[in-house]
């Protein structure tokens, strides 16, 4: 078994996708409330929770003391910054990803946690592929 320990909170695409490209590296638990979405994992091979992540005990039940990572990309901010806050000050899991639509939240979570706002990342391609037209 690897050493490394995943737990991805939110089944969604980017979840789906995170789980699946990261399956041969780490040991991964992706934990969402919506039976459909953890169905739609496909060719995934980690284990799966359908549950609510918000609950320490299902955390807990997956190996949450344990995780070496844990990205939380469900489709609510608030969601993700709550579960962020946990896994960093309750838990200690020195990785810690959080998913923000609204990049103006990054204010509320703490500096340890990696934010990731597509947002942000949106612009800075946009910005980066004009000021290549402008050079060529």
């Amino acid at each position: 078994m690897k050493n490394n320990n995943t737990i991805i909170i939110g089944a969604g695409r980017l979840g789906g996708t995170i789980a699946r490209s990261m399956n041969k590296i780490s040991n991964i638990v992706v934990v969402d409330r919506n039976k459909e979405k953890i169905g739609r994992l496909g060719d995934f091979s980690g284990f799966v929770e359908v549950g609510d992540a918000t609950d320490r005990a299902l955390l807990e039940k997956n190996g949450i003391r344990t995780a070496n990572r844990v990205i939380a990309v469900t489709d609510d901010d608030n969601t993700n910054i709550f579960l962020a806050d946990l896994c960093t000050n309750i838990y200690h899991v020195p990785q810690v990803y959080c998913r923000l639509k609204d990049s103006r939240k990054r204010a509320l979570v703490d500096e340890r946690v990696k934010c990731i706002c597509p947002f942000d990342l949106s612009l800075q391609d946009f910005e980066s592929a004009r000021e290549k037209e402008v050079d060529e």
